[in-house]
């Protein structure tokens, strides 16, 4: 999966949740500006959970203050996943 297609999924699963346009999502822009509160937060980290088979620990939960932040997670959380499937 490209990283353009990460992003594109991560932000169409906020977008769903917070009731926004996808285009409106900015990376740098924090989520609490964007209108997602604490409950909607936890709904997207489920939502993003279950789309990529992750698991975030409560520190990572709390470090996503962006959109940014959460699509680098995500990406680093998927690197590792497939750098350990592949046996590297």
């Amino acid at each position: 999966m490209t990283e353009d297609a990460i992003e594109d999924e991560l932000r169409a699963i906020v977008a769903e949740v917070a009731e926004l346009d996808p285009g409106s999502i900015d990376l740098s822009g924090t989520l609490a500006d964007a209108g997602v509160d604490s409950l909607m937060a936890m709904e997207i980290a489920v939502d993003v959970e279950r789309r990529y088979a992750l698991s975030f620990t409560v520190e990572e939960l709390k470090a996503i203050t962006t959109f940014g932040s959460l699509v680098a997670l995500t990406r680093t959380r998927l690197a590792e996943q497939e750098a350990a499937s592949s046996g590297r």
